[in-house]
Formats: structure tokens, C-alpha cells, sequence
């Protein structure tokens, strides 16, 4: 199990999920967007500092997660 953070625009982050893998972590960032009333036109990650970071195009505003390719339970 891994978390899922969001980060603000002022750099603080906050866990809004628990994820077993990369299906939950997508989920996770959906339902945060939805809550949120955001649409976002596409999801781009890379690996910043042992997390994977995601960018949903808001600029400022961004995801990350510590879930590994090892820790993924679907396969």
C-alpha cells in the first residue's frame, strides 16, 4: 500500500488516498478532480525524487505518489 499526495499551489501536501496500485492511484486523482469540479485534458508523470509525480495541467498544483512498479498487485 502507497500513498497518494496532493500538492497545492503554496507547495503543501496532503494525503488524499491510500493506493495498491496504478489503477487506484488514477482513480484517486479522478476523484479528486471531480470533487473538485477540475477538468483536466491529460495526466503526464515522471519519477522526482524517488515519487512519481503527476501534472494535470493546472501549472501549480500537482500529484505524487511513492507506489512502486514492485509494489503493483493487478499482475
Amino acid at each position: 500500500m502507497a500513498n497518494l499526495w496532493f500538492q497545492n499551489s503554496q507547495g503543501r501536501e496532503r494525503v488524499i488516498a491510500k493506493v495498491n496500485n496504478f489503477n487506484d492511484v488514477f482513480t484517486g486523482i479522478r476523484n479528486f478532480l471531480d470533487d473538485h469540479n477540475y477538468k483536466s485534458y491529460y495526466i503526464r508523470s515522471w519519477n522526482e525524487d524517488g515519487r512519481i509525480k503527476y501534472d494535470i495541467g493546472s501549472w501549480s498544483e500537482f500529484f505524487y505518489t511513492d507506489l512502486k512498479e514492485e509494489d503493483e498487485n493487478d499482475y
